[in-house]
């Protein structure tokens, strides 16, 4: 019998995991960055018969080398002093077409498996200056996969309504637990911005997932805005912070 141990997983390494335990999962959702070997044909359905696969994307940040291999100049705006990423400037048409290409390579590496791509950094186009070109970057990458492509979007609460395919949202770092121990300023953004996107993409079938590197379990929330994050999130998962250990229950 099928057992759904976990609603997500998210692993960034290129081990494999223990397929008898990943057989009987049903339900998970599976982000994997391109390189995995899962991505070879056919491997990820083997492994994880009751999953769905979700393929990693940035489409604001690349390693630098990575721009060498750029058909024409990508314009940047720098390197982020924490990541080491090359934050690409969306606002500029070839920006967008190097980062589309990313993610499209990355969708046909894991051909039929895929039910979509993983999108992260979002949320660094969130503002309301920006969003217009986050939203051209992911509207092109879906026009040229010339399929349906779920996205599942980390962060980036401002965008949601207008993303096509959202079929799940991550919480990275705000978690009820999380929430109850939080200053009051930051408190109040969980209430004023994320709590009614949360609701909003409930509403639409959306999947909610929380992130936390804190490995401890998550008590029982107290505050009002954590209770109703309880209450709104499909799951809350743990992992450290590079991702690249599989849960414990398939190692």
């Amino acid at each position: 019998m099928s057992a759904a141990v976990t609603s997500v997983m998210f692993y960034y390494g290129s081990t494999l995991p223990r397929q008898a335990a990943t057989a009987r999962l049903a339900g998970v959702r599976v982000v994997l960055q391109p390189y995995h070997p899962l991505l070879a044909a056919g491997r990820f359905d083997g492994y994880f018969p009751g999953g769905s696969l979700f393929v990693y994307w940035n489409p604001a940040g690349v390693p630098p080398a990575d721009l060498a291999a750029a058909a024409e100049p990508v314009p940047t705006l720098g390197i982020d002093p924490v990541w080491r990423l090359a934050r690409l400037d969306l606002r500029r048409a070839a920006a967008r077409r190097f980062a589309v290409g990313r993610g499209l390579a990355a969708l046909r590496s894991a051909g039929t498996q895929a039910a979509g791509l993983f999108v992260d950094d979002l949320d660094l186009w969130a503002a309301a200056g920006r969003q217009a070109a986050a939203l051209r970057t992911v509207r092109a990458l879906l026009a040229g996969a010339g399929r349906e492509v779920a996205l599942f979007v980390n962060r980036g609460f401002a965008l949601w309504p207008r993303l096509p395919g959202l079929d799940a949202a991550l919480l990275e770092e705000i978690t009820p637990g999380l929430v109850d121990r939080m200053a009051g300023p930051d408190a109040d953004w969980v209430g004023r911005c994320v709590l009614p996107a949360v609701r909003q993409a409930r509403a639409r079938g959306t999947a909610i997932f929380g992130l936390s590197y804190d490995p401890a379990p998550e008590s029982t929330p107290a505050r009002p805005a954590a209770a109703e994050l309880a209450a709104l999130c499909d799951a809350v998962v743990h992992g450290n912070r590079s991702l690249d250990i599989w849960p414990e229950e398939v190692r």
